[in-house]
């Protein structure tokens, strides 16, 4: 009887590591015959960086880089040095922790920190540059960022236009300055955390912008803004991908100056990345059950979330489904449906009323008795299977 565990964080609450752990220790509890496979995923947001540095051995290297509010603090570039690749996290400069710790207004958050962290990532020499995007608290669509490169935005007078989003309708003219030779061939690689365009029907960057500080009135002005941007990056660099390219609106649409800046930039699904690293897919093998979860299961979720990749991979090799997450928002059924588990376990109710370090105690707790679940789970099926 063999399991795989490949949850991604419950935020606020557990790192994928420690969610993974406190679920194969229930599941020893109950059997401890039960072979436990663990597999921590990550989708691009925080926590991607620490992921890929268990399965890679990344070297942690300390910067001072501006957050997203220009406060100078310590980041990381997490270097691989025989493959000379460098992975950023977006999410270390520019996320909830720096954004709460400011109190300030998102309209005036930057990327001109994670600008000059990549270019600090430069001086390493990398082949490739990993950038894991999202849980970002930025919506300036990677504006701030590519000034660093010598993207210059002027007014019709020929003033200097500052690079938050609340400019966008001054903007004459954006002007680019030559990169150097080795910064033009280096491959640059978006892992973002979520399929969501700026623009389109169904998920997209308007979904995330109440978490990120932004009242629902301000919505449509902060689209016609990027909009209004991204016409002028458009006439600069013909290669800048449309608004309804599904990968424009993660961390709050900066992948838009990403591709503005740099010829050799590519977009792809953080989880997507993560599970190849991670072998994901080989460590299904013989597996009786495989067991995904995060934080909240929601329509995001089926975005291209870690979990829905778990899923999916789960799927096509033939493997039993679990689910666990920490509450479900939405419709349950259909939600489950869609994502293809075949057994859930939420974690609700009086815990999230609980101050962080007891529901992290809580929490762990409740992951003690789920694993118990799913090791019954486990034996049922074997049984069922012999029976046969």
């Amino acid at each position: 009887m063999r399991v795989v565990l490949a949850l991604d964080k419950f935020k606020g609450t557990l790192t994928s590591q420690q969610a993974n752990e406190c679920l194969a220790e229930g599941i020893r509890l109950r059997n401890p015959k039960i072979e436990v496979t663990l597999r921590p995923m990550a989708d691009g947001g925080d926590g991607t960086a620490a992921t890929l540095t268990s399965y890679m051995g990344l070297e942690a290297m300390r910067v001072e880089v501006p957050d997203l509010y220009g406060k100078l603090i310590e980041a990381h570039i997490y270097w691989h040095n025989s493959r000379r690749i460098a992975v950023i996290e977006t999410a270390e400069l520019l996320g909830t922790t720096r954004a709460v710790a400011h109190r300030s207004d998102t309209l005036k958050a930057t990327t001109k920190g994670l600008g000059q962290l990549i270019k600090k990532a430069f001086d390493l020499r990398p082949s490739e540059i990993w950038i894991a995007v999202g849980g970002t608290m930025t919506v300036d669509a990677g504006w701030g960022l590519a000034q660093v490169f010598g993207l210059k935005a002027q007014d019709s007078e020929g003033l200097d236009v500052p690079a938050t989003l609340a400019n966008a309708g001054n903007v004459s003219v954006i002007t680019r300055h030559p990169l150097p030779d080795f910064m033009m061939k280096t491959k640059i690689v978006a892992l973002c955390d979520v399929q969501a365009p700026v623009l389109g029907p169904d998920v997209r960057l308007a979904d995330f912008l109440p978490q990120k500080g932004i009242a629902i009135e301000q919505i449509p002005s902060v689209e016609q803004s990027i909009k209004l941007f991204w016409n002028h990056l458009q006439r600069s660099n013909p290669f800048v991908p449309n608004l309804d390219n599904p990968f424009t609106g993660s961390g709050g649409g900066l992948c838009l100056g990403l591709a503005s800046i740099f010829p050799n930039f590519s977009m792809e699904l953080g989880a997507t990345r993560v599970a190849r690293v991670a072998a994901l897919a080989q460590s299904f093998q013989g597996a009786d059950l495989v067991v995904c979860g995060e934080g909240c299961l929601d329509k995001q979720t089926l975005a291209g979330k870690a979990p829905q990749i778990v899923a999916r991979l789960a799927k096509e090799h033939g493997v039993r489904v679990a689910g666990v997450f920490g509450r479900i928002s939405g419709e349950q059924n259909k939600l489950l449906k869609e994502l293809g588990v075949n057994d859930s376990f939420v974690i609700t109710g009086q815990q999230l009323m609980h101050a962080s370090t007891e529901l992290t105690k809580l929490s762990k707790t409740r992951f003690h008795e789920i694993g118990i679940e799913i090791a019954h789970l486990v034996e049922a099926g074997a049984k069922k299977h012999s029976r046969h």
